[in-house]
């Protein structure tokens, strides 16, 4: 799979399901996201999808995408996914891929030095609050001004939404939790 097509990009952003992905989407295309993060892969078929736009808007760039996730290890509520299973899935979108197994949110702090300037990065809602308190700590490292960090929740209806998360906030999340280490 390479870059989507004009087509599917306009499918992807303006009808597909659910709907508050679309947003997702256009986010990619506005911003000519190259490097992603994702902590918690949600679905396999959206971050190939979301690649794949990345791949169409991102210019002459090489797309490079790391997923921090439990894969193998993952509990019996969350869908199944392997490993294996991702990375044949994600190799064939033609970007560089990275998928890195463990617990994802105490991952950041083993890849935060190597994604510096990264475009996306993309907090899965299957990734719990109090799981993140870690993580809060390494993500100043891995934004620049040009960084769209999203945190997915799930909405009363059940549906996905996206929080936009600033970098001010960030900073001060990574500065309360510097505080806590130190007292």
């Amino acid at each position: 799979m390479a870059a989507v097509s004009w087509l599917k990009y306009a499918y992807l952003a303006h009808f597909s399901k659910p709907r508050t992905q679309r947003q997702l989407y256009r986010l990619v295309k506005v911003h000519k996201i190259g490097r992603i993060v994702e902590v918690g892969i949600d679905s396999i078929e959206r971050t190939a999808a979301v690649i794949a736009v990345a791949q169409r808007y991102a210019g002459a760039e090489q797309v490079e995408y790391t997923g921090l996730d439990w894969f193998d290890a993952r509990s019996e509520d969350l869908p199944r996914l392997t490993l294996k299973q991702a990375h044949r899935e994600l190799q064939a979108t033609g970007a560089t891929v990275r998928l890195v197994p463990g617990e994802p949110a105490r991952s950041v702090g083993a890849i935060a030095n190597a994604h510096q300037h990264t475009g996306l990065i993309l907090l899965a809602s299957l990734v719990p609050e109090s799981a993140l308190a870690p993580a809060w700590f390494y993500f100043p490292r891995m934004v620049d001004a040009g960084t769209v960090v999203l945190r997915e929740r799930i909405d009363v209806a059940d549906r996905p939404t996206f929080e936009l998360l600033n970098h001010a906030l960030l900073r001060k999340q990574a500065a309360t939790l510097g505080e806590r280490k130190a007292a």
